[in-house]
């Protein structure tokens, strides 16, 4: 099978959504839907590691990747979320490239990286050390999350750190960084993919709604998660109160 790092950077388009319930019934179920990728919300969420690993199990139980969006950019964090059997991590509020190799060595083993050998899921529990670090090297994502202004100005310099995979953008938190919203706002994610691609890196976005989803979409945008578990329930119960409330 090949996977989702391999799919991202050979061009081919993976479409999910974030998962913010960290019980692995609701990442099975979503997975069984279509998704062709999973992303736990370790940032926003509530996930322990415990969570984590759960949760990432619930989701190869649905024979979808996971990757998981860490909550900080540590070694901690990073290894826990890859031990777990995540396909990949993103890195949150990266804004220069000093993190993003900091970011890249976290989550690769020696000696390209720092990333330590342990009994976890993705070694078989320690069965299956010497694959799983020859599978690491192919197939790990590694990618950061340009948000913000200061972010966006150390772009280039974060694009020559050669172990970085795919720079997700994040609308939402640059348009509070930069004050800026509309056409403004997409001109500068517009030219966040641009970049990122000439870079022969994939790029990666947060699409609010269906219309996002599609115009990234046809930007070439390889990553696309659109929306979240508890986005799709908050709006499935409203729609069905609502048709239950209308005049008959």
């Amino acid at each position: 099978m090949t996977s989702l790092r391999a799919r991202l950077l050979g061009g081919d388009r993976a479409v999910g959504l974030f998962v913010q319930t960290p019980h692995p019934v609701v990442a099975e179920v979503a997975g069984r839907l279509g998704p062709d990728v999973l992303c736990l919300d370790q940032e926003h969420a509530p996930f322990d590691i415990a969570a984590v690993h759960a949760v990432v199990g619930g989701a190869a139980l649905a024979g979808v990747p996971a990757l998981v969006r860490v909550p900080a950019n540590t070694a901690h964090h990073i290894a826990a979320a890859l031990d777990a059997g995540a396909a990949g991590v993103v890195v949150p509020r990266v804004e220069s490239a000093g993190e993003a190799a900091a970011a890249a060595a976290f989550a690769r083993y020696p000696p390209v990286g720092s990333r330590g050998l342990g009994p976890a899921r993705s070694t078989g529990y320690g069965r299956d050390i010497a694959a799983a670090v020859a599978r690491a090297a192919d197939e790990t994502l590694v990618a950061v999350q340009v948000e913000t202004r200061r972010g966006v100005e150390a772009l280039d310099e974060i694009l020559t750190v050669g172990e970085i995979d795919l720079v997700f953008v994040g609308p939402g938190d640059l348009a509070a960084s930069t004050g800026l919203g509309g056409g403004a706002l997409r001109d500068i994610l517009d030219d966040v993919v641009t970049r990122t691609h000439a870079a022969g890196k994939a790029a990666g976005i947060y699409a609010a709604d269906a219309d996002a989803a599609a115009h990234w979409g046809r930007r070439g945008v390889e990553l696309i998660l659109f929306g979240s578990d508890l986005g799709f329930l908050s709006a499935g119960v409203e729609a069905a109160w609502l048709s239950l409330r209308k005049p008959t």
